[in-house]
């Protein structure tokens, strides 16, 4: 029976939420009295050589999903679809890399002056054509009705995985977070002197610079970050491996975090500034002369509550990992493909 949970839950992973209860209780119930039949008493009676033999009659789960979905007139149909998002979420991580690498290089090099609005608007019309190209291509496909075989192997049901509460990835979340982490990234490549604040009400701009000592580490961290969303929305569920990678991305940011807050620090120090209320006490003693100091304190402040929560999510995300490990009685280096 732990092998038709499995078959049902990795179905189920595929259909439209609307109507997948109903779904999943159908195909359950064909499969319960199916296999009843055949071995002339309970289900629960039946071997795991029987169980096999049954789901490998019924098919791979994404082929039986395939099934439910609506007929009708698709670019690309649900055959096809899984390898649609797997191909597009690789094209669009490849076009915002090679546009930010091109970015990158230029800027280091100091070939030619660069126009962020040029440019921003460079990256965002490359990713609406890479993706129509690829529409196309899948529409073709479509049209003539090709089933790409991706699996040299026969499908094995013994393959299918565990069941896990927190497996499935939210797409709403991945997708959040490589839209905010390419905005981001893009806007401390174009406008990195624009991060900081004003003096004073009419006062002139003052550039953190911090944060533009550590710009390479805070891109980097980014970077990691989209990367991630990508792999994590191409697979659509945690495995061992993907949580000990998130994990690294967790502490890498605690890092970057933690320059970031101890440089402010040493900024505040040699300014006389170092506590928080000594900074309180100089700018009320003067605002306009020690602005700098409150604005630089507010950044620490908020960098070290971000430092705060990244380290507690971070501590959860180990605890998971490593409870997850005792439960199925495996070590944590063993990692799930």
């Amino acid at each position: 029976m732990d092998l038709i949970d499995r078959y049902l839950h990795e179905v189920g992973r595929r259909l439209p939420r609307a109507n997948r209860a109903d779904i999943l209780a159908e195909l359950r119930s064909l499969l319960i009295d199916t296999l009843e039949g055949r071995v002339q008493g309970e289900a629960s009676t039946a071997s795991e050589d029987e169980v096999v033999a049954l789901l490998k009659e019924f098919g791979p789960p994404q082929e039986v999903a395939a099934s439910y979905s609506a007929k009708g007139q698709y670019l690309v149909g649900p055959a096809l679809y899984p390898l649609f998002r797997m191909i597009a979420s690789i094209v669009l991580a490849a076009v915002i890399g090679a546009q930010l690498l091109a970015l990158g290089v230029a800027v280091w090099i100091g070939r030619q002056p660069i126009n962020p609005w040029e440019t921003l608007a460079g990256l965002l019309s490359s990713i609406p054509a890479a993706l129509g190209s690829l529409v196309i291509v899948f529409a073709i496909l479509q049209w003539f009705d090709v089933r790409p075989e991706l699996d040299s192997q026969p499908w094995d049901p013994r393959s299918l995985p565990e069941i896990e509460e927190t497996e499935t990835v939210s797409r709403g979340e991945c997708l959040f977070g490589i839209a905010g982490g390419s905005l981001l990234l893009a806007f401390l490549a174009f406008f990195p002197g624009w991060i900081g604040f004003v003096d004073h009400p009419g006062g002139a701009f003052f550039a953190n610079p911090v944060i533009l000592e550590y710009l390479g580490w805070i891109s980097l961290a980014l970077l990691a970050g989209i990367a991630l969303n990508v792999y994590l929305l191409w697979r659509g569920r945690w495995t061992t491996a993907s949580r000990i990678v998130r994990i690294a991305v967790d502490l890498l940011g605690v890092l970057v975090l933690a320059l970031l807050f101890q440089g402010h620090n040493a900024w505040l120090a040699e300014r006389g500034a170092s506590g928080f209320f000594t900074g309180l006490e100089m700018f009320a003693a003067d605002v306009e002369a020690n602005a700098q100091l409150f604005g630089m304190q507010a950044f620490r402040l908020a960098f070290g509550v971000a430092l705060l929560v990244t380290v507690v999510d971070t501590a959860v995300q180990i605890f998971r990992l490593v409870r997850s490990a005792l439960r199925r009685g495996t070590a944590p280096g063993s990692l799930e493909a």
